[in-house]
């Protein structure tokens, strides 16, 4: 009775085992799920030959089932370091002399059992006592035995690290597997050193066999196989930042490395299922957005070995279709270096503006006293002798060049700044096209030009006051430079729908259209000499270009050599 129960739980174990094969098939395609087929195979030969074994009576009988039985293990070995260096390595493919290799070893230990009755490398002597064959090895074979145990257990300890690394809801299971897995390692190797409980430890490695129905439904349930978890898996922990899910109790349920790596830096070594409302406490607002899913970016500070470290933590919910909240995600970004950087530029910036603003107070208020004064000698200009009347003209020419330069160079200063803004307001274009007019009188009259405003009394604008002064006195003084004395410059604007295009034209020496195209595609500072030998540096156009594009709108030019110029600008239509 008992050698019929043990032989139907032997079967059933053979079966079990038969299950797990059909199970791996069909993820036969995933790396390294062939090298596992193979051993279970071999484990389902292994334990078909114990059966056959221990129902045979006769010694050759009984030492070609031992034989098969051995055969099978060395397989079993050799698979087994195939398959855990495929999982392990992350590789598709094992190169073709590592496979020919180990299957060598085997295949040579293999024909070495079968021919120990000719050549005794295997077994010193063999005999069949009270049923049961007992079988004496060499020294030869306990040092292959020794090898093939330790390369066993080196794999079960890189197995054991691998699943202790992967995604944390496959840990617990798979150290599961990786203990029933075990269990038939265990027996060999207690079989190995106590060679008399030889026939009881094969049948146990065979009962083994049971726990098959148990790693099966583990594999189906985890779907330890599936690609997709595998993929994920080596996306998840080699992603250069640090990622960490919390459930929607507000438990911590996955992180990878870098997350892990993080917390234990601050003294939180074990993160997995710990609250959020303490594993967060030191940032109110991450534990804010993380318990009310929202979606949302803060940055925090911390210090890791009395060093300062900026993060960027984006947090983002996850929710189902029906909106519920489920958990959230947190992403962190160690942004230390670049906030270094811009705490670098902003100090730089702050520099800067401090020199501009010393430049505009020390720089143009005295140049602006010394431009009052020039005018008040050149009103008076017939007072003075023919010597003296040059003098003050030419020193009115630099004053005035000067102080233009200087006035264009600190408007496209504050043109730079991001925190620059313009308010507009609804002006008369005729009244300030007049001013810039005014403004420019002494400068037309040394080159003897006409300067007319064609702008109708009538036609309002909604743009900063500061702008059009601007741009309208840059234009007329650009004009003014490239107009040969005695000619004309003519100020004009048309309404077109909501916009108002204005027009600064002069019968100057124009340009042709490469000149033209290096104007506006590119900022660079275009400077020639005027048609009196005038000086500048070209910031005029530059600056124009730049606040009218501030402001929204759009500034270009049309001209011929020899014809003159025209510039053109738009400015928004405003009402009275």
């Amino acid at each position: 009775m008992i050698v019929s129960l043990e032989l139907i739980l032997m079967i059933f174990s053979i079966l079990m085992m038969s299950i797990i094969f059909f199970t791996l098939y069909r993820f036969r395609k995933v790396a390294g799920v062939k090298y596992l087929m193979g051993l279970v195979a071999c484990r389902i030969i292994y334990a078909s030959n114990v059966i056959l074994e221990k129902s045979s009576y006769l010694l050759v009988e009984k030492m070609i089932f031992r034989n098969i039985q051995q055969t099978a293990l060395i397989f079993v070995v050799v698979l087994f370091n195939l398959f855990v260096y495929t999982l392990v390595s992350q590789r598709k493919n094992i190169k073709k002399q590592w496979q020919v290799s180990l299957l060598g070893v085997g295949l040579v230990w293999s024909l070495l059992i079968w021919l120990n009755p000719y050549l005794h490398v295997v077994y010193n002597t063999t005999e069949l006592l009270d049923g049961q064959l007992i079988m004496t090895r060499t020294m030869y074979a306990n040092i292959f035995n020794i090898i093939c145990y330790s390369s066993l257990a080196v794999c079960i300890y890189l197995l054991v690290r691998y699943v202790w690394t992967i995604r944390h809801d496959f840990r617990k299971p798979g150290l599961l597997v990786l203990l029933l897995m075990s269990l038939p390692f265990i027996s060999e190797l207690v079989r190995f050193t106590q060679p008399q409980w030889s026939t009881q430890l094969s049948t146990f490695s065979v009962f083994c066999g049971m726990t098959g129905m148990i790693i099966t439904l583990i594999i189906i349930r985890k779907k330890f196989f599936s690609i997709i978890p595998i993929a994920k898996n080596i996306v998840f922990d080699y992603f250069p930042e640090s990622i960490l899910i919390m459930n929607a109790t507000g438990k911590v349920i996955e992180g990878n490395q870098k997350a892990t790596q993080f917390f234990a830096q601050l003294g939180e070594v074990d993160i997995y299922d710990k609250p959020m409302s303490k594993l967060l406490a030191k940032w109110p607002a991450w534990y804010h957005l993380a318990q009310s899913f929202q979606q949302g970016t803060i940055d925090i500070e911390v210090w890791i070995h009395k060093v300062r470290k900026i993060y960027r933590v984006n947090v983002y919910p996850l929710r189902t279709l029906g909106e519920q909240g489920q958990g959230s995600v947190s992403l962190i970004m160690d942004i230390t270096e670049q906030q270094g950087h811009l705490e670098k530029i902003a100090q730089l910036n702050q520099l800067k503006d401090q020199l501009f603003t010393i430049i505009s107070h020390d720089l143009r208020s005295p140049l602006a006293m010394q431009f009052q004064l020039i005018t008040l000698l050149e009103e008076d200009l017939d007072c003075f002798g023919e010597e003296h009347q040059e003098i003050i003209t030419k020193l009115g020419e630099q004053t005035r060049h000067t102080l233009d330069m200087s006035n264009n160079l600190l408007e496209w200063f504050r043109s730079q700044r991001e925190d620059v803004v313009l308010h507009p307001q609804v002006l008369a274009l005729s009244e300030a096209v007049e001013e810039c007019c005014q403004l420019l009188a002494m400068n037309s009259e040394l080159k003897n030009l006409q300067i007319t405003n064609v702008v109708a009394k009538d036609l309002y604008v909604y743009a900063n006051r500061e702008v059009v002064l601007l741009v309208l006195r840059n234009l007329l003084s650009n004009a003014m430079k490239f107009t040969q004395a005695g000619g004309a410059i003519h100020v004009d604007a048309q309404l077109s729908g909501e916009m108002v295009i204005v027009s600064v034209r002069d019968n100057g020496i124009g340009m042709d259209n490469e000149q033209i195209g290096r104007l506006f595609t590119n900022n660079q500072i275009q400077s020639s000499m005027g048609t009196a030998g005038e000086k500048g540096v070209g910031l005029g156009l530059l600056v124009s270009k730049q606040f009218i594009q501030l402001s929204g709108e759009s500034m270009w030019a049309e001209s011929e050599v020899g014809q003159g110029s025209v510039f053109y600008f738009t400015l928004r239509g405003g009402e009275q």
